[in-house]
């Protein structure tokens, strides 16, 4: 801190928080109620990777299809974005933190 230009109280603290998954308890209901209703989303997109793939008499689904890829995404990425909008966060906190 430079005293010349600075003032402590205006000078940022740093917080020591718990940060990351909230729910890290595998027995807590509220963790079980979201591991369930991740589960259901990867069944859903399984099942609709499976629809897609099935003959559509020469219809074109790109939009349907870059929208399960980018579910799939989400799904196995684990933080509930998808990896471009992660990284983008990432590279923002990397950048803040220097």
């Amino acid at each position: 801190m430079n005293l010349a230009i600075e003032t402590p109280e205006l000078v940022i603290r740093h917080l020591d928080v718990r940060a990351g998954f909230t729910l890290t308890d595998p027995n807590d209901p509220r963790y079980q109620q979201v591991l369930n209703a991740r589960r259901r989303f990867g069944e859903i997109i399984q099942k609709a990777s499976s629809a897609l793939r099935k003959n559509t008499g020469g219809e074109d689904h790109i939009d349907a299809v870059i929208g399960v890829v980018r579910a799939m995404d989400t799904y196995l990425l684990g933080y509930g974005l998808n990896s471009p909008a992660f990284e983008s966060i990432k590279k923002n906190y990397t950048q803040v933190r220097e």
